[in-house]
């Protein structure tokens, strides 16, 4: 039987603890459960006091070899967990410079008597701004919030800072109102009802809103003055009320009127003149 741990002096006569055998092994790798604690020494950076070691030795023993060690790594990283899962409801994007990454998607969605409405940013459509310059837009039943439209023009970097300070003033800056529990994906639109869905993406942080209205209400203006904002910048304009009206061309007068006339050579019928 091995004897007790005893005490002992270093060179300048200060006495020493001496380690166990059973944490010695653990922490030098001898012994056959060393793998928790050389797993917890690595992702520490440092070794663990001889105390750790003997808990890992005696947890593993207790529970199992993969038991610990998969309990082990799931708390070594749940904080690194908890540091990227940052909620943007909670982040005020409040940047007075334009950020380098911006792009906003504007998609609108129409039911099904809400196709034939004039206004520009009442017809189904989709505006798309990228971090590069470039604007995408176009009309059409078929587009939804996973439709990129094909580019339409290059905005300058003063059109691009004009969205962002209209952002900021309209209120679509503040993250903690954005409706991030739905997905926009999903969203399908009643017979009478016109959806917005404003997306942004700003300083790595996405965040968008809904906004559902029926045609015969007043829509939310900060949407609409965003949205046409928008609509302006590729050109898209309303439609006048009577474009189902065939359109007559004026070409000038009729050049065949003069044939219709008498050539002024032409002469008056004679009356006979009785004796």
């Amino acid at each position: 039987m091995s004897s007790p741990a005893t005490g002992s002096e270093d060179s300048q006569g200060k006495p020493t603890a001496v380690r166990t055998s059973a944490c010695s092994n653990a922490e030098a790798g001898e012994d056959k459960y060393s793998l928790i604690h050389f797993t917890l020494v690595r992702i520490c950076g440092a070794r663990l006091p001889n105390v750790s070691a003997c808990y890992s030795l005696a947890m593993t023993r207790l529970c199992g070899r993969s038991a610990v060690f998969i309990m082990l790594i799931t708390f070594a990283l749940l904080p690194c967990g908890f540091a990227g899962c940052t909620d943007v409801r909670t982040t005020h994007v409040d940047s007075p410079k334009t950020p380098e990454d911006l792009s906003v998607d504007v998609t609108i969605l129409t039911g099904i008597s809400a196709k034939d409405l004039p206004q520009a940013h009442l017809r189904q459509g989709k505006f798309t701004v990228l971090s590069d310059g470039s604007l995408h837009s176009d009309y059409g039943n078929s587009l939804n919030f996973l439709t990129r439209p094909a580019p339409t023009r290059w905005l300058y970097r003063s059109q691009i800072d004009g969205i962002w300070k209209l952002a900021g003033d309209e209120g679509w800056l503040e993250t903690s109102a954005s409706t991030i529990d739905v997905w926009p994906g999903s969203l399908r639109p009643a017979k009478n009802e016109i959806i917005y869905i404003l997306f942004f993406h700003a300083d790595g942080m996405d965040w968008w809103f809904v906004r559902r209205f029926q045609t015969s209400d007043i829509p939310d203006p900060h949407a609409v003055k965003f949205v046409r904002s928008l609509c302006a910048l590729a050109w898209s304009t309303d439609r006048s009320p009577d474009r189902n009206l065939p359109h007559r061309y004026d070409f000038g007068p009729n050049p065949y009127e003069g044939f219709t006339k008498a050539p002024p050579w032409s002469f008056a019928k004679s009356t006979p003149v009785n004796p």
